[in-house]
């Protein structure tokens, strides 16, 4: 379950700055940082999903 709202949660961190970088500077700086961002949080997920597979993998 915790692998699950951590995510969650940076979801929800991600939209809030998002709406804020929206109104501080404009919608491209927004949408740049959204679109990295998420793409880099998906990337990083699925690391570690390979990376625990192989940990338990070798621990057999």
């Amino acid at each position: 379950m915790k692998k699950l709202i951590i995510p969650a949660a940076f979801i929800v961190a991600i939209i809030a700055v998002r709406m804020v970088l929206s109104v501080a500077f404009n919608e491209q700086a927004a949408e740049v940082f959204g679109r990295v961002s998420v793409s880099f949080l998906f990337f990083y997920y699925i690391c570690q999903l390979s990376k625990n597979k192989c940990k338990s993998a070798q621990s057999h």
